[in-house]
């Protein structure tokens, strides 16, 4: 008791310095909002009770599975898919860990212009995506000429003049391996 007394200024200080840093975090994780958008699905959405029997399965991936948006169809060159030039491609895995039962969107790739989220598509600038990004909460981590990289917490996008790419990223706590 006397303890308490004694050191109670100090215990206050730590106290409220883990509240804010709690809430940062919490912040920080939290998916981002649904934009307006062509997306069919939002990154990090449960897609549990979808049924993606319209849907073109993209073949080739070890512990999940991807699909094509509807309305874009691969081309076959044997037993190989070609993309088409423009296309959306969501990646179902499980989340928010690969042991998990639940299924989300843990990847969202974008290659048509057309496809706009929070104002930003592939014919966005640099400085565009910068702050249409940023407005939402992201910082811009990594710039190039050929890319640029914005995280919030464990979401981020990734820009290019070809592509942009969306992702959650997925814990293995169980190192499972594919």
């Amino acid at each position: 008791m006397h303890f308490l007394k004694k050191h109670k200024k100090g215990l206050l200080i730590i106290s409220i310095f883990l509240l804010v840093f709690i809430c940062i975090f919490v912040f920080a994780n939290r998916k981002p909002k649904r934009p307006v958008t062509d997306l069919e699905f939002w990154i990090g959405e449960n897609v549990d009770e979808v049924d993606f029997s319209g849907y073109v399965e993209k073949f080739g991936l070890f512990g999940g599975r991807e699909f094509y948006g509807s309305g874009y169809v691969p081309t076959l060159d044997g037993d190989r898919q070609i993309d088409p030039e423009h296309c959306v491609i969501y990646t179902v895995t499980s989340f928010p860990d690969y042991s998990s039962n639940k299924r989300h969107v843990t990847r969202i790739t974008i290659t048509d212009p057309d496809v706009t989220f929070y104002g930003i598509s592939l014919n966005s600038t640099h400085k565009e995506f910068e702050r249409l990004i940023t407005e939402q909460g992201f910082r811009i981590t990594d710039t190039a000429a050929n890319h640029h990289t914005a995280k919030r917490g464990k979401y981020t996008v990734i820009f290019t003049k070809d592509s942009i790419r969306i992702n959650v990223k997925v814990r293995n706590l169980f190192g499972i391996q594919f």
